[in-house]
């Protein structure tokens, strides 16, 4: 009797603590955030840092023909990889103060998978953001999924700045080899890198000096004429922002001065611009995705789309002086992609409520929004995710297959408080049912 009853128990108990996992785990999703109809979420991290990104990639790091999540963020300057294989989701730590400045924080604030020299395997590139000053930190680094196995570094001198503002990449010059280019906060950098067929040495060039600060850089086929472009964010100067868009010459050299400037909306100078681009209404030509912030103080956004060719044409609005969007910086929070799987390609935006950081005043609204434009033209949106401001006021996103089931996926990197303190967020996913 006694040896069934041992028998029975050892098989019911752990049946009951599983019962008890499931259970915490669904109020917890539930606590901490809540989806529009037809959508559910899952966390599959959580992260010992107060940002668990400052942005989020998906792509196949290690190699290994599956794709991982990327997330980088602060205060530790980590650099996490998040994968899901058989018995679930699986977080390991790559690295940690990339800042290279502790006991000081520092911030992991750009990261992208690709592979620069195009043998068939990706490499990791990240960029740095430096709390108490200093030039940030570029990398190329390897992995095998449980550690790095290579890592070259440059902090260049002809860069002033401290903070990383994207990554952009593309063989520029028809050498085998992806270049990158990074926009910098502060004095307004633009630095192209150029590694070696052997990803053996770096070495890096300032290509233009901005009036502003650095706040975005992308190389995308803007104005669809099969040749891709250089666009930026020459921002965080009051009633100075510009959206700037450069041509290439036929070296991969950039063509100064920039072809088109936006510079603010409906005759209004602004303080900030965030900027994304992709095919927004499904037509199969590129659009450019433009947020506006008026005044730092003031959290108001504007969204607009404008079709490009010979100047900037303003298509779509999808917010107007809008207080849902928060402090209104999109920067690494805005994709464009079929979230959903129907074959249509909607934009998705995450708002920032970090105002700790920024000395502003914020709501902590913790939105996630997606839009779509109809074959008509007008414009929809949904109010995809709202983060508890108990456990987040911010995410940085991306849109992909993260999981390998064939269906994409939107990935969250949530943040809190100050970034510059420890704290706990989560990555979380989202997905339609």
């Amino acid at each position: 009797m006694t040896f069934n009853y041992f028998r029975i128990m050892r098989k019911i108990i752990p049946l009951l603590f599983m019962f008890i996992s499931c259970g915490q785990d669904h109020r917890i999703n539930e606590n901490i955030i809540k989806l529009a109809n037809g959508w559910k979420p899952e966390i599959i991290a959580e992260i010992d840092q107060s940002y668990a990104g400052w942005d989020v990639e998906i792509g196949d790091a290690d190699n290994d023909g599956n794709n991982e999540i990327l997330v980088a963020g602060c205060p530790d300057s980590k650099l996490v990889m998040i994968r899901k294989r058989e018995d679930g989701w699986k977080a390991v730590t790559l690295a940690e103060d990339l800042a290279q400045s502790k006991p000081d924080p520092g911030m992991g604030l750009a990261v992208k998978v690709a592979d620069l020299d195009q043998d068939g395997k990706n490499e990791v590139i990240l960029g740095t953001g430096q709390e108490k000053g200093g030039t940030g930190w570029f990398y190329i680094m390897q992995t095998d999924g449980t550690r790095l196995t290579k890592k070259l570094s440059l902090r260049p001198d002809c860069n002033e700045s401290s903070f990383t503002h994207n990554l952009a990449i593309h063989d520029l010059d028809g050498d085998g080899v992806q270049e990158i280019i990074s926009a910098y906060c502060g004095g307004g950098e633009i630095i192209r890198y150029d590694a070696d067929k052997e990803l053996g040495r770096i070495e890096a060039e300032k290509i233009h000096q901005l009036s502003g600060s650095g706040e975005e850089s992308i190389i995308a086929d803007v104005d669809n004429d099969g040749k891709p472009e250089y666009l930026t964010s020459n921002s965080f100067r009051d009633k100075a922002a510009k959206v700037e868009i450069y041509e290439f010459d036929e070296n991969g050299a950039l063509v100064l001065p920039p072809r088109i400037i936006l510079d603010g909306f409906d005759g209004r100078k602004c303080f900030y611009a965030s900027l994304t681009v992709g095919d927004v209404d499904n037509d199969k030509k590129n659009e450019l995705i433009v947020g506006w912030k008026e005044d730092q103080k003031i959290n108001k956004g504007t969204v607009l789309g404008y079709k490009i060719d010979s100047v900037a044409h303003e298509v779509y609005t999808f917010a107007r002086q809008d207080t849902a969007l928060d402090m209104s910086y999109f920067e690494k929070m805005m994709a464009v992609a079929d979230a959903d799987n129907d074959g249509d390609n909607e934009l998705i935006l995450s708002t920032r409520g970090d105002n700790m950081s920024e000395f502003i005043t914020s709501h902590h609204l913790g939105y996630v929004f997606l839009f779509r434009v109809d074959a008509g033209g007008e414009v929809r949106r949904t109010l995809l995710a709202d983060l508890n401001e108990k456990y987040a006021g911010s995410s940085w996103l991306a849109v992909g297959d993260a999981d390998n089931d064939g269906q994409n996926e939107v990935i969250l990197a949530t943040g809190k408080g100050d970034r510059t303190k420890p704290g706990t967020s989560w990555v979380i996913m989202l997905e339609k049912k």
